[in-house]
């Protein structure tokens, strides 16, 4: 749920660390009046007070009403996000939950996911994990001709167990990766609603719409 301007105002006073009175003191604005701007009841603030706490605190006065969820960056440019054209237009379309998206990119794990997901693409690794299942594969045949095990000797079944695909391999490094993203972001977004996210009504029927509502319903298809 989206925080009113009493939170807004009120939570970037406690991350500070600041008193009232000493928040007064650094503002020049009066202690009951940054006291009554934090109330839940009250309903105005003075322009002037706006722009003071907006300047004070580093962020914009659209955030301060509630206008908008971007403290600091209200005009970046799309050049400088290095966003792809098929980005913006998926951002643009709100066919997706841009929330979640910013909750999933902005978690501290996401640039590990990202990592290990790049050096799987890019076949980084792939060198590194067949030079190890080469000299597997030498430990192996070393036993087989020095000690001649049967078909189902145990150090023998290890050996070739051992062997690692690196798709295999990959795929449960992100799933980790993704599973603990996930656990944290649900923890943190339950109450939290979507605005501007499109209902799966106005999906139907869009080629290659995906909604939360469709995979449920797949899913219980497939259970």
């Amino acid at each position: 749920m989206a925080l009113t301007i009493q939170e807004r105002i009120k939570d970037l006073r406690v991350e500070r660390g600041l008193t009232l009175e000493q928040l007064a003191e650094q503002t020049g604005l009066s202690k009951s009046a940054l006291g009554s701007y934090e109330a839940d009841e009250y309903k105005d603030i003075s322009h002037y007070a706006l722009i003071k706490l907006a300047k004070f605190y580093g962020v914009t006065a659209d955030y301060l009403l509630g206008l908008t969820e971007t403290k600091n960056h209200p005009n970046a440019e799309l050049a400088d996000l290095r966003l792809s054209e098929a980005m913006i237009d998926l951002l643009k379309s709100r066919w997706i939950d841009t929330g979640l998206l910013c909750e999933l990119a902005a978690h501290p794990d996401f640039v590990k996911l990202l990592a290990d997901i790049q050096i799987y693409v890019e076949g980084n690794a792939a060198t590194r994990i067949q030079n190890l299942n080469a000299w597997v594969d030498v430990a192996r045949a070393e036993i087989v001709e020095k000690y001649q095990p049967g078909e189902h000797d145990k150090t023998a079944g290890v050996l070739q167990a051992a062997h690692v695909r690196e798709g295999d391999y990959f795929i449960s490094r992100v799933h980790d990766d993704i599973d603990a993203i996930m656990e944290d972001i649900q923890q943190y977004h339950c109450g939290r609603t979507q605005t501007g996210f499109r209902g799966s009504g106005e999906l139907q029927g869009q080629p290659g719409g995906t909604t939360v509502d469709g995979i449920l319903q797949a899913d219980k298809v497939t259970l």
